[in-house]
């Protein structure tokens, strides 16, 4: 019993936070092309994903090597969507077949052939401050 009561003291004391860092850091940016990067983290499948995430969206001008990105998000499952919008036009540029002809991302790197990536192939389960490295495609 003599364990058992500070085990159970510690568990009334040791809460999980209320909020969490995820870092996004986007590679192979190309910033010569100038532009916006917009950045959306997604917390549901059903909220738009890949597109803008209903308050989970940030824009920053592009950098070279490394473009960086900070949420500050209660701990959950988020899936990572990133638009490198190059002319400012504020929509993905796509060719005749919808494959985008601007940089985009998401987390996990899911590649699928023929439609856009799914919220359960990008999806990341965050319970602490959390680095998502991402890379560019164009």
């Amino acid at each position: 019993m003599r364990l058992l009561l500070p085990l159970i003291l510690l568990a009334g004391i040791v809460r999980p936070p209320a909020t969490v860092r995820v870092t996004v850091r986007l590679l192979d940016v190309r910033a010569q092309k100038g532009g916006v990067i917009h950045v959306a983290l997604h917390a549901a499948p059903g909220d738009g994903f890949p597109g803008p995430a209903p308050g989970g969206n940030q824009d920053v001008r592009p950098v070279t090597p490394v473009t960086v990105i900070v949420f500050d998000v209660a701990p959950g499952t988020y899936a990572a969507a990133v638009h490198h919008d190059a002319n400012a036009n504020g929509k993905v540029d796509t060719n005749l077949f919808g494959i985008p002809r601007e940089g985009y991302a998401v987390s996990n790197d899911p590649r699928p052939r023929f439609r856009p990536p799914r919220f359960s192939e990008a999806q990341v389960v965050i319970t602490r401050d959390t680095t998502l490295t991402l890379r560019m495609a164009y």
